[in-house]
């Protein structure tokens, strides 16, 4: 089969992908996919969380939004669903999608978030250590890569905090530039 620059450039391809057979051998074919266990790593995050960014300065304004995060595509994937609230200093809220799982060649995590304003990210964990779970990648900003890192420390079953890094390029350290805490809803 032919495939068309027009085809690769549209961002077609996947879905044209997904109705392609692609020889695999018999043993293989005859196998029914086995569910990654390294999937209960995520296992925490499904549910509905209600999130808070607040303002560095007096200024500024915390962000609020929910998070929720749910089990789908067979299980073998969680979705993620981030939405802003709207408020008379937000009018413009934010939102974003995202896919968790796990991918069995790099054996690690991975995280896929894109942004309602045109960012993307895409990272890697091996899960929790401790009370901590520490995602790290890029965020794709436009057309630049930076390197990011968001570490989060369990507070108990209910409720953690995050903070974002991003490199500080004078001294090729992380430093923190986003802190966030998340309780579940009922």
């Amino acid at each position: 089969m032919k495939l068309n620059r027009h085809l690769l450039k549209s961002g077609l391809i996947a879905i044209a992908l997904i109705g392609l057979s692609f020889p695999i051998p018999k043993a293989k074919a005859e196998q029914l996919p086995i569910l990654p266990l390294e999937l209960d790593r995520l296992a925490y995050f499904e549910g509905t969380w209600s999130c808070e960014q607040p303002g560095d300065l007096p200024d500024d304004r915390a962000i609020v939004l929910t998070w929720t995060v749910e089990r789908d595509l067979n299980d073998f994937w969680y979705l993620g669903y981030a939405e802003e609230m709207r408020s008379p200093t937000n009018l413009k809220p934010v939102n974003a999608r995202e896919f968790l799982g796990y991918n069995a060649d790099l054996q690690r995590l991975v995280r896929f978030v894109a942004v309602g304003n045109g960012n993307f990210l895409k990272l890697t964990s091996w899960g929790w250590e401790n009370e901590q779970f520490v995602w790290e990648g890029s965020l794709i900003r436009m057309g630049d890569s930076i390197p990011i890192r968001q570490v989060i420390v369990k507070k108990n079953n209910d409720s953690f905090a995050a903070t974002y890094f991003i490199r500080n390029e004078a001294n090729n350290g992380w430093q923190g530039v986003i802190q966030e805490t998340c309780d579940r809803q009922s």
